[in-house]
């Protein structure tokens, strides 16, 4: 007998299909990223007051270039200590880790330590060291996550999404 023409089409549910209802959630993200900043804040923040550069800060007073160089050097510095060691063994920072979240490849799951340190955190923190654009920048890429995909910028550039676990 011929097939049903009344029957409800259906398709075969793919592999592909099956990770994506396992993204993690903006809120969640929103979470680990706000951990992971104020980590940061406590780590930078006594350096700046060491060098007198919170003082300058908030006197409105224009940091120099070699300043603010320096502070995007601590601040990679900084990062890389307190969130690589977990980045290269489990693809996870501290808030995706406390908040089971982890960063997984388009093509394979591990992503190589290189390019998920180098185009996911570290290119998004030079170019906000860029008076202006490079906050707009930012802005701009953290607003893709509102895409269905939930991927911002940095996740499209080095071929990531973050899912739960």
């Amino acid at each position: 007998m011929a097939d049903d023409i009344y029957k409800a089409p259906s398709s075969e549910l793919l592999e592909a299909d099956r990770k994506e209802t396992n993204l993690a959630g903006r809120g969640r993200r929103f979470a680990g990223a706000m951990i992971d900043g104020t980590i940061a804040f406590l780590l930078v923040m006594p350096i700046m007051w060491w060098f007198g550069l919170w003082q300058k800060s908030m006197n409105q007073q224009a940091l120099s270039i070699a300043e603010t160089l320096g502070l995007a050097l601590i601040g990679i510095v900084s990062f890389v200590l307190v969130q690589g060691y977990l980045l290269y063994s489990r693809q996870q920072t501290v808030g995706k880790w406390l908040l089971r979240m982890k960063i997984v490849g388009l093509q394979q799951e591990r992503v190589p330590f290189g390019k998920l340190l180098g185009l996911r955190y570290l290119l998004f923190h030079i170019v906000g060291q860029v008076p202006y654009i490079g906050q707009l920048v930012l802005f701009g890429g953290l607003m893709l996550i509102f895409r269905g995909d939930r991927r911002c910028l940095h996740d499209h550039v080095a071929g990531t999404r973050v899912v739960m676990i």
